[in-house]
């Protein structure tokens, strides 16, 4: 019968030896983390909520794939095995949801991001990483925000508007006017081909969220545009454990984000005694500038060619030697000046002269009817893009493209689908990061509790103490700008 009856019992034992939550978990020392939070918490006052028992709810979060602190706190209520791992018994009662969730939101992204490092080096000790060849790739993840309540921009030169029409606080429109030409006859070619098609065209340029303005509007290809962030990871090509992983926003290129991840990366592996060698990702982090950056670095990058990129130009041959092109007739087109396009991108000029270009017999098919003379552009990095290309081209190469769709895709996909990344609970690029933090160290922590066989004294991790806190929050500042801090 259901009533209150006396158990003489242990919560322990109630637990079957062989569950995840009490074989392997309670084998991690998760004591690193109070150093941790330990600036951030009151010595006196009522007693606030163990850092133990708050960073063990969020990585049983993720590991059940729950996205909400509710769901998460009454699974927690009801499961032995997570009363166990949190070290409670049955009479004591859980933390409120709203506890969880005001803990996490005023604790800064340098807290997690240090946890996170600290399990990285778990799975260092392990032997899991091995550090010189590492894998980038990122994905789109769904922002805590609704398209349906997209917002315009105030416009650069409008008066601001009162605080009744709802707008006081929306930004300005920072795009240029041949830009925004640009979204207007897009939008009208849109309006004349579909014209009984309902909804509306929206940019990142014209539209924000209110509830969230950091978000920005994502799309790929066959799929409905949403408001997300981007997941930037790096993950080890030894045993895919993710070296870093950093929330970024979704309306710029990955190759922006390129150098950042690559820094983040080496210096994290450094800090444990590591070094990268090669870096491996897929044709969206393809720049010249990356390319320089990473031969400057001293690493080997594996990054192909995006599909606007030409190597050769019919009928011009390319000496480097002279940095000239010869064409068919003969006739040589020196090196003119350096431009920015209206892309922004800067392009080296090859120009014939026009006296010679009059009397060609191949004139008009070659430069046109137009043009006085013919003209050629090419990347400022043409020699970086060759040897890229030239690396890509060999076994080796070959062996890297195949490396990085079996390495980083499939954690993408279980990060996404099984560790509670499908979309985001908090709001902001900050709250993002935390998050993001948190889905990493639940994977890692999983790898390696099943790469590895557990002696019966269970082990810790034994790693240097951590930093102190105000550099690693000054150099979060610094690099990311997610935190400040007087």
């Amino acid at each position: 019968m259901l009533g209150f009856h006396m158990i003489q019992t242990s919560l322990l034992k109630l637990v079957p030896a062989r569950h995840f939550y009490q074989q392997r978990l309670p084998t991690v020392d998760f004591r690193f983390v109070r150093p941790l939070f330990a600036p951030f918490y009151s010595t006196g006052g009522r007693p606030s909520l163990d850092p133990v028992v708050f960073v063990k709810l969020l990585l049983v979060g993720h590991l059940e794939n729950i996205t909400s602190d509710r769901k998460l706190l009454e699974l927690a209520q009801l499961h032995l095995g997570i009363r166990a791992f949190l070290g409670y018994d049955l009479a004591q009662p859980l933390p409120w949801h709203s506890t969880l969730s005001r803990t996490r939101q005023r604790l800064p992204v340098a807290v997690f991001e240090a946890c996170f490092t600290q399990v990285v080096g778990l799975c260092i000790q392990q032997g899991l990483v091995s550090g010189h060849t590492q894998v980038l790739d990122s994905a789109y993840i769904k922002a805590n925000a609704s398209m349906s309540r997209l917002q315009p921009k105030r416009s650069s030169g409008a008066a601001e508007a009162g605080p009744t029409l709802g707008d006081g606080q929306a930004p300005r429109i920072t795009a240029t006017l041949d830009r925004l030409k640009q979204l207007q006859r897009f939008h009208a070619a849109i309006l004349k081909a579909a014209p009984n098609k309902p909804g509306r065209l929206v940019s990142n340029l014209t539209h924000y969220s209110p509830s969230d303005p950091e978000a920005r509007i994502a799309f790929k290809s066959s799929k409905p545009r949403i408001l997300a962030y981007t997941a930037s990871v790096s993950v080890d090509a030894a045993q895919h454990v993710i070296t870093h992983i950093h929330a970024d926003l979704a309306d710029w290129r990955d190759s922006r984000y390129l150098l950042a991840m690559v820094d983040a990366t080496q210096q994290r592996l450094n800090t444990f005694g590591m070094g990268m060698t090669i870096v491996v990702a897929d044709a969206g982090y393809c720049s010249g500038e990356n390319y320089e950056q990473l031969e400057v670095r001293g690493l080997t990058g594996y990054i192909p060619a995006h599909g606007g990129y030409k190597s050769e130009h019919a009928g011009f041959t390319y000496d480097a030697a002279t940095d000239s092109y010869t064409c068919r007739q003969g006739k040589q087109l020196p090196f003119n000046k350096i431009f920015v396009d209206p892309q922004g991108n800067a392009k080296k000029r090859y120009m014939a002269k026009a006296a010679e270009c009059k009397i060609c017999p191949l004139a008009e098919q070659c430069k046109g009817k137009k043009a006085k003379e013919k003209r050629l552009h090419h990347t400022p990095y043409k020699a970086h893009y060759e040897r890229m290309l030239a690396r890509l081209a060999t076994r080796v190469g070959q062996g890297m493209r195949r490396l990085r769709s079996a390495t980083v895709e499939p954690v993408l996909g279980r990060l996404i689908n099984y560790f509670g990344l499908r979309h985001l609970s908090q709001k902001g690029q900050a709250g993002a990061a935390k998050v993001m933090y948190l889905a990493a160290m639940a994977y890692n922590l999983k790898k390696c509790l099943r790469f590895n066989s557990f002696q019966p004294g269970g082990w810790g991790i034994a790693l240097p103490a951590p930093a102190p806190f105000r550099w690693l929050l000054l150099y979060f500042c610094n690099s990311h700008g997610l935190y400040t801090t007087s």
